[in-house]
């Protein structure tokens, strides 16, 4: 588990650490939340004490109720000890000028941050002032899934979805997974966060002999964020799930195309659940497959060759009886090319390879109400050209800078991609999605400071206007200094967190509870202006 903060807290018992610390703080070593090692680019490199303490002490804390954690087991490099009843922990004898540091807790996570490794790198100057470490008790979202009749369903598969944030955008990511026990019931640990709870489809209940349906909540055909479940450390959240239930019956389907290797066949309910089904293969060109009585979206994708993939979809109405005669017509899936071209104000030439590291992906909503990825990545081509295949849907185009390079514009016809969404149609192919890379780009950098002292935190800049990369971070060292190399010119709200801190920064009102916190600032070519933050204490971030 990783650490969520460090404290510098001088006993007067510990006269050695006194005097440590007053060294460190002399020097400018903020040891309140520390610098971590091989962090992100960008931060300066951490001053290491040539010494080192022969006691790392500290405590233990929940970060949802302040208190002290017992029997909290904390490693240091390869020693380990457990916390007292008053959440202290000793290492005495030490022989580390630095450290990895790491807490674990059966029912606590290390932070409610997705992605968050657990592991602390201290150096010296670090280790010798007493440590206050922050875990985060886990939240449990609990339920019962029942059936129309309210018959306890067993053996439901229910999983938690947890939406994350990146500079790459939204995802949904599962967290964990469990079956209901025999009366329904269900209970997953999680950490705190927003979330979609849902169930799997079940072709057959041994309760009830029927087929049972996939359910979410909030409803799967929801993309508003207001919608999802928010959660808090140590909160427990119950919900009542009734999916729909059904005998199932034969489809049969003709023109699958067996000729072109294997196929993904999913039918999506009219509730947003996706029912994934098997095929059994008929005659000829017809395939069976098996489905509830209800309203589908039946869609049908070849996988055999990459670069010509084909779709079919149709809508089917399964009555209370076997079907035959649904016909599919197959149409390859829109292959649209993406080309690179270069800003004529750049300094020097930029190659395919850029294209290929610009992290390109589409972003759809669509995929939403599956719970999966919304992303279509970009996809080579043999001739070393690169393409999109997209389904007909709606997306956003996003990405990443590459070293020096960064997206200044991209268009699709007469659509700008950056400020409007891609509209793919049946049969859209041709039409190149151009995208314009400059290394005309700009600099800042800075010190961050928390309570007074130069502090290890996290760094954003979110551009103000909509961009290919939705915002831009980087890790601070200990001395608090940053560095962002590379940055497109313009202007960006700018804001430290202690802890990292995702969030969708494409919406204003995610910065609105630390406004205090929050800094403008413009970049131009050429320059690189220095911007000095004040970082948002851990214990005003609500896991």
């Amino acid at each position: 588990m990783s650490i969520n903060r460090i404290v510098c807290r001088l006993r007067r018992s510990d006269s050695l650490l006194c005097f440590v610390a007053l060294v460190c703080a002399l020097l400018g070593n903020g040891v309140r939340s520390p610098a971590q090692v091989g962090g992100s680019a960008g931060g300066g490199p951490s001053i290491a004490n040539p010494g080192m303490p022969d006691l790392v002490s500290g405590r233990v804390i929940n970060a949802a109720t302040g208190q002290p954690v017992r029997r909290a087991l904390v490693r240091l490099n390869t020693r380990a000890v457990l916390t007292d009843s008053e959440g202290r922990f000793r290492f005495e004898q030490n022989k580390e000028s630095s450290a990895n540091l790491l807490v674990t807790k059966p029912g606590f996570y290390a932070s409610a941050e997705y992605g968050d490794a657990g592991n602390l790198y201290l150096q010296s100057a670090q280790l010798a002032a007493p440590l206050e470490l922050r875990i985060y008790p886990e939240a449990l979202l609990t339920g019962v899934v029942l059936a129309p009749d309210r018959t306890p369903l067993p053996e439901i598969s229910v999983t938690a979805m947890r939406r994350v944030y990146d500079e790459m955008g939204r995802r949904w990511v599962p967290v964990d997974q469990r079956q209901t026990d025999v009366h329904g019931g269900f209970r997953i640990p999680v950490p705190a966060g927003e979330y979609r709870v849902q169930t799997g489809y079940l072709p057959r209940s041994s309760a009830i002999g029927e087929a049972v349906l996939p359910v979410a909540f909030p409803s799967g055909s929801a993309s508003n964020t207001s919608q999802l479940v928010r959660i808090h450390s140590g909160e427990e959240q119950t919900f009542e799930l009734r999916p729909a239930v059904s005998a199932i019956h034969t489809v049969e389907i003709s023109q699958v195309r067996p000729d072109r290797g294997f196929q993904r066949i999913s039918a999506r309910a009219a509730n947003g659940g996706t029912v994934q089904v098997s095929s059994m293969p008929a005659s000829g060109d017809e395939t069976k497959i098996q489905l509830p009585q209800g309203t589908y979206a039946l869609t049908v994708r070849t996988m055999g060759d990459t670069d010509a993939p084909e779709l079919a979809e149709t809508t089917v109405t399964v009555p209370d009886h076997d079907i035959s005669g649904v016909a599919l017509r197959f149409s390859p899936v829109p292959s649209i090319p993406v080309e690179l071209l270069i800003d004529e104000s750049s300094s020097s030439a930029a190659s395919t390879t850029v294209l290929a590291q610009l992290g390109l992906s589409l972003q759809s909503e669509q995929a939403d109400s599956d719970g999966g990825s919304a992303s279509v990545r970009l996809s080579p081509r043999s001739n070393q050209t690169f393409f999109f295949s997209a389904a007909p849907g709606s997306y956003r185009l996003v990405g990443r800078n590459s070293g020096a390079w960064y997206i200044k514009s991209a268009s699709y016809g007469d659509s700008d991609l950056l400020e409007q969404e891609l509209l793919v149609a049946p049969g859209a192919s041709g039409t190149p999605i151009r995208v314009v890379v400059s290394n005309q780009t700009a600099a800042l950098q800075g010190t961050v400071r928390l309570n007074g002292d130069p502090v290890a935190s996290w760094v954003y800049l979110i551009p103000n206007r909509r961009s290919a990369q939705l915002d831009y971070s980087t890790r601070s060292s200990s001395t608090g200094s940053y560095s962002f190399d590379h940055l497109p010119p313009g202007s960006y709200q700018a804001i430290a967190f202690e802890r990292r801190h995702s969030a969708d920064y494409g919406n204003s009102e995610s910065l609105t509870p630390f406004g205090g916190h929050v800094q403008s600032v413009t970049v131009n070519v050429g320059d690189k202006p220095t911007l000095n933050l004040d970082a948002v204490p851990a214990t005003e971030v609500i896991p």
